[in-house]
């Protein structure tokens, strides 16, 4: 991603001014200074880049500029407080690097709910268990094909380093058609590939140690099957919520009974982000779904299984469409 011309002008700034401290004080420190003089006449170089070095006036910045911005600034100031200790400014530092994280927290939080936008429509879960016997990515671009804005990679079988080839040629095949791709619980999968985001079960690593490993973009879903569980997952920060099962389901073991379309209803009333509804939901039953209120439509075996999976997420797609979803 190239930088605009404010955050690359400030961090050539920052990048001048630490070149310029090594011009000064490293040569009494070497016996062979050329490589000192190599880096002053690379800093004239940099002071004098065309059209953005003397410029006063910038395009906004974007948040991802700005998190950017607010990184390096952290790392900064992490290595001026490893030189000045407990120096005079340490209040002053220790104040700096709050305001540095809560205003990174914000950022990063700004930009997920800036791809809000993007749980919506047809979400398919990608479970090599449930593919009729048929490549998983097969599955998955026959999906795409047919509509799907979301897809999901869930893989409770195989080890990881299985499931990683399989999740970075999903990733790829998301990027190239504007699709969102969520993986289910593995939080290192995700990073590895640079998913858009990842799915957490209640059980799963609670919302906030997930944070630390998640890159600042990456949207956080989390399954919920009670109304509290929904209040209490926005509480963490969740970027959307799943809700369900619907309808009874063979693709999942559960016990619990449906929670059908009037607690689809409550649920929405409560959620305050994007409300996926998950369990059961075919071609036949989506239309209360969608009418429900949710945001997104999320179905494994109606496409997985499906004699014909472009066809059957098309159809869908068109359902959804037809009781007043967004695709």
């Amino acid at each position: 991603m190239r930088a605009t011309p404010f955050l690359a002008q400030t961090l050539r700034n920052a990048l001048a001014g630490s070149i310029e401290a090594l011009v000064q004080v490293c040569p009494p420190m070497l016996d062979d200074t050329s490589s000192v003089q190599r880096l002053s006449d690379l800093k004239t170089h940099l002071e004098s880049e065309p059209g953005e070095s003397n410029s006063s006036t910038f395009d906004q910045p974007s948040r991802s500029d700005c998190l950017q911005l607010t990184n390096t600034a952290r790392q900064l100031l992490t290595t001026l407080q490893g030189w000045e200790g407990g120096g005079p400014n340490r209040e002053v530092m220790s104040s700096l690097e709050q305001v540095l994280i809560r205003l990174n927290t914000d950022l990063a939080s700004a930009l997920r709910q800036k791809q809000a936008h993007r749980v919506r429509g047809l979400y398919v879960i990608i479970d090599p268990q449930v593919t009729a016997g048929r490549d998983p990515l097969a599955v998955a671009t026959a999906a795409v094909r047919g509509g799907a804005r979301m897809l999901q990679l869930r893989d409770k079988l195989r080890d990881k380093g299985e499931s990683l080839p399989l999740a970075a040629a999903l990733q790829e095949l998301c990027e190239a058609n504007d699709v969102l791709l969520i993986i289910n619980d593995h939080l290192d999968l995700a990073v590895a590939v640079g998913s858009g985001g990842v799915h957490l079960g209640q059980t799963d690593l609670p919302v906030e140690q997930a944070r630390r490993v998640l890159a600042p973009h990456q949207v956080l879903g989390r399954s919920n099957r009670e109304i509290e569980q929904l209040v209490e997952s926005q509480q963490m920060g969740a970027d959307h919520l799943a809700f369900g099962p619907i309808y009874p389901t063979g693709t999942k073991s559960i016990v619990r009974q449906p929670q059908g379309v009037e607690r689809l209803k409550q649920a929405r009333d409560v959620a305050r982000v994007p409300l996926v509804a998950i369990g059961g939901i075919n071609l036949e039953n989506v239309a209360p779904v969608v009418a429900a209120g949710a945001d997104a439509i999320c179905v494994t075996a109606a496409v997985g299984a499906a004699p014909d999976p472009e066809a059957a997420a098309s159809r869908l797609v068109e359902a959804i469409q037809a009781a007043g979803g967004q695709a």
